[in-house]
């Protein structure tokens, strides 16, 4: 069963989701859209959303499917999803531009407990991304779901592993499950990829 809290950030989101439709920011906010739709459980479809975003999905899958031929553009993907960094800018330019309060974004105590609400929050659900009648040679599209569990919340940067499956246009899949912590050494992202 869902806690309060859980269900007050749905209702949060809902209303972050509306707004972000019509955001004052430029250009539009896509990780924002892209966390606030998978809390509601709303697919993303439209091309003009979602082909710069699939675009990088595309790069990453061509990459790993040639032998990791580009791993600085791998690891930039894989970091701007596992870390939230992006999110979290976006989320704290979207506060900030209505004037909101933004320590949720600003602190990390507070952007980690905010993870571990959102993790409850989509706990269940998946989000779809496809970009339908694209120029996109490999990729058709790209399910995220919230994959296991961190073993160490104190170390990983956030409380469950990222998992997504790239739907490629020949019917394979690529499933990616991937986590980030902060060691001693710094930020470390660990991933596992798997073509099926």
């Amino acid at each position: 069963m869902p806690s309060i809290a859980n269900a007050r950030l749905c209702i949060y989101w809902r209303k972050a989701g509306s707004c972000s439709r019509r955001t004052l920011l430029t250009p539009a906010p896509f990780a924002l859209k892209l966390y606030c739709h998978w809390a509601l459980h709303i697919d993303l479809e439209h091309r003009g959303t979602t082909l710069p975003f699939l675009e990088k999905v595309e790069a990453f899958a061509a990459s790993k499917l040639a032998g990791s031929t580009d791993i600085v553009a791998e690891h930039r993907v894989l970091r701007e999803f596992v870390f939230l960094d992006t999110f979290r800018q976006q989320f704290r330019q979207f506060l900030n531009a209505y004037g909101l309060p933004t320590e949720l974004c600003d602190e990390d105590f507070r952007w980690h407990e905010f993870l571990a609400h959102y993790a409850g929050v989509i706990e269940d659900g998946s989000l779809s991304c496809t970009a339908k009648g694209t120029s996109l040679k490999l990729v058709q599209g790209v399910v995220f779901t919230k994959g296991t569990p961190t073993k160490e919340w104190e170390e990983s940067t956030t409380p469950f592993n990222l998992s997504w499956t790239i739907v490629l246009l020949d019917g394979r899949r690529l499933t990616v499950e991937a986590n980030a912590s902060i060691t001693d050494d710094g930020a470390m992202i660990s991933h596992s990829t798997v073509l099926h």
